[in-house]
């Protein structure tokens, strides 16, 4: 019998997927968030401090409108590749 592509076995794959070799070295092809001014603790992150950009080290694109309207929980510099270590 056939397993459906939304069971249980395929979502625990995908859930702890990390990129093979070959694809680390495309990370910097890819696009990812970062902090494109300096954003101090506290502050509230917007479209004006976080952008999708290249290299891909941060967070993925996909992750912007989670990211928009939360807190810094620390300082973080212009061209820092984001985290949720970095955020409230």
């Amino acid at each position: 019998m056939p397993r459906s592509r939304s069971s249980p076995e395929n979502f625990a794959i995908l859930a702890s997927y990390k990129r093979a070799g070959d694809e680390e070295k495309n990370a910097i092809f890819r696009r990812s968030l970062y902090a494109v001014a300096d954003i101090e603790r506290g502050e509230t992150l917007s479209a004006d401090n976080v952008r999708s950009i290249r290299p891909g080290f941060g967070m993925p694109p996909k992750e912007l409108p989670r990211v928009i309207g939360r807190k810094a929980k620390t300082r973080i510099a212009r061209g820092t590749p984001l985290n949720w270590d970095l955020i409230d």
